[in-house]
């Protein structure tokens, strides 16, 4: 989600400041309507000189744990427009030769919370575009500037071709489709359209995706950036072209957008919200172009993933009465799973969104316990929830956290309850996102996806995450597979006979497959053709 997109903040400078771009400079912005991703995600950029002339940018990007929101959080769905988020560095300089430009900081410290918090992470993320500075300009005395030019202009060309290539071997076809996204919207009552066309012409070695039929900006903080979108295109076509293809501006050339001004996915018009732009709508629409791949050709696309964060990978904030009431407010990411199947895989486990293709740590329970004054109770793979195929996705989580002796404020940006992860080529869709309060006498209280409660001593938060998506015909499936599966907790006896037809039967206290049995029982599901793969739950009924 960065990296398919980060060559939009030099751009952006250029456009901004022109030839007024000097040695020493560095250059700040969280801007999401110049370039970056979302205002939670500072950038710095600084230009780096060999011998007098700017060849590279050296850039370094980090999610803040606080960007001076009005609530102590940096997603928020619900915002409706551009001024209830938080501050905004509209691609500024904070250093002029190497040393900081106070003012901007100051401006920075007196509007987030915990200054010196911020303070720390500036100085991380400082350090590392420096290093990134020292490391060119030493590869540049070794090598010469003259090889290095030429070498970053092969290789740009090198990517090209090998994207060209790449687009060669894949079916000629042009496929359009539409899925449904988690409304409370009056004005989206069935959920809001995400909309895509692909054409792959292997002729030309081109890819286009067409965005253009998607819905205006929503007064919801969801819509998407110029840099989610552009990062989620390049993420989906150069999962599917391979390893191969280096991911660079020359293969990017291989790959047409087609996005409008002014739609929730496009780019955004001001001052639309666009705060969870790195989110929900982006793990849909990524999801989206992987999956039509499936009808290009066989073996092709990827079933959804998780769709929005669940309740477990909160924004928590409140004070630490270990540590003498100091205040805390930081992101948890746990049980943030709901990897999809593809052709000949199951889902990963820990793949969390299209957006993070699984590159988002998980957080330790330990640490999380450490840095917060919380409980993590539970935290296991749910039974049943994943998404059933010939390839599975991977199960959803379930997430048990109590505060410990004082109240714990926690906001997460879920969806995909009405929708959840849907299968493809017949695989069946993952269970969706669920939160419940638990009560001190064991009550729960159904809390919304986009939630903003807080938990005191003896209550609880329960969280169920996405499972994602499946891929082929469950009774496809390898039944080895499938009692492996129930003999580790991850389905249900029942699933397994009703979904993928294979019957188990206890022998001296193992569960072995009933060969007769099975061989009934997929004979039989095969003759309902009429009949739904089963899901988890179904869409939008509460578990």
């Amino acid at each position: 989600m960065h990296l398919g997109c980060i060559h939009l903040i030099p751009q952006a400078i250029v456009k901004k400041f022109g030839d007024n771009i000097n040695p020493g400079d560095c250059f700040a912005s969280n801007d999401p309507y110049q370039g970056n991703t979302h205002c939670a995600d500072l950038t710095l950029c600084s230009p780096v000189f060999v011998n007098g002339k700017l060849l590279f940018y050296s850039i370094a990007r980090a999610h803040l744990a606080d960007i001076g929101f009005p609530t102590p959080t940096t997603y928020s769905p619900a915002t409706r427009d551009y001024y209830e988020e938080g501050l905004t560095l509209p691609c500024v300089r904070i250093q002029r030769n190497y040393e900081n430009v106070p003012e901007v900081l100051d401006i920075c410290c007196a509007n987030i919370r915990g200054p010196d918090h911020f303070m720390g992470d500036y100085l991380a993320i400082l350090a590392a575009v420096r290093i990134g500075e020292r490391r060119l300009t030493e590869i540049a005395d070794a090598y010469g500037a003259d090889v290095l030019e030429t070498f970053f202009e092969e290789f740009q060309t090198y990517g090209e071709r090998m994207a060209e290539a790449a687009i060669r071997r894949l079916p000629k076809g042009k496929v359009s489709g539409e899925v449904r996204y988690d409304s409370d919207l009056d004005t989206y009552p069935d959920g809001i359209p995400v909309r895509a066309s692909l054409e792959v012409d292997p002729e030309a070695g081109l890819i286009t995706v067409d965005l253009l039929d998607n819905v205006d900006n929503l007064p919801l903080g969801i819509n998407m950036t110029e840099a989610t979108v552009t990062a989620s295109c390049y993420t989906a076509v150069l999962s599917v072209l391979g390893r191969d293809v280096p991911r660079c501006s020359g293969a990017y050339r291989r790959v047409r957008l087609l996005i409008r001004e002014g739609a929730a996915i496009g780019k955004p018009k001001f001052p639309a919200a666009t705060s969870a732009a790195t989110t929900n709508l982006t793990h849909l629409i990524t999801s989206h172009i992987q999956a039509l791949f499936a009808q290009i050709g066989p073996n092709l696309g990827v079933a959804y993933a998780s769709i929005g964060q669940p309740a477990s990978a909160p924004c928590v904030s409140g004070t630490d009465p270990r540590a003498g009431g100091r205040s805390y407010f930081n992101q948890i990411i746990l049980g943030f799973w709901g990897g999809p199947a593809l052709a000949g895989h199951d889902g990963w486990l820990t793949f969390a969104s299209a957006g993070a293709q699984g590159m988002i740590s998980q957080s330790s329970v330990e640490i999380v316990e450490q840095q917060q004054p919380i409980i993590v109770e539970r935290l296991e793979a749910r039974e049943d929830s994943e998404g059933a195929g010939e390839w599975c996705g991977s199960p959803g989580s379930i997430c048990v956290i109590r505060p410990r002796t004082s109240s714990v404020r926690c906001i997460a940006t879920g969806a995909g309850r009405s929708f959840p992860p849907q299968g493809i080529v017949s695989g069946g869709a993952g269970s969706g996102n669920w939160a419940w309060k638990i009560r001190p006498d064991g009550k729960r209280d159904l809390l919304p996806t986009v939630l903003d409660e807080s938990f005191e001593p003896g209550e609880a938060l329960l969280s169920y995450g996405c499972g994602g998506g499946g891929y082929g015909n469950p009774l496809q499936r390898p039944i080895e597979k499938v009692a492996a599966q129930a003999r580790s907790g991850l389905i249900s006896a029942s699933r397994a006979a009703n979904v993928y037809g294979v019957v188990l039967k206890v022998v001296g206290g193992n569960a072995e497959v009933d060969v007769a049995a099975t061989a009934d029982r997929r004979a039989q599901l095969k003759r309902r053709t009429d009949a739904p793969i089963a899901t988890t739950e179904r869409a939008g009924a509460q578990p």
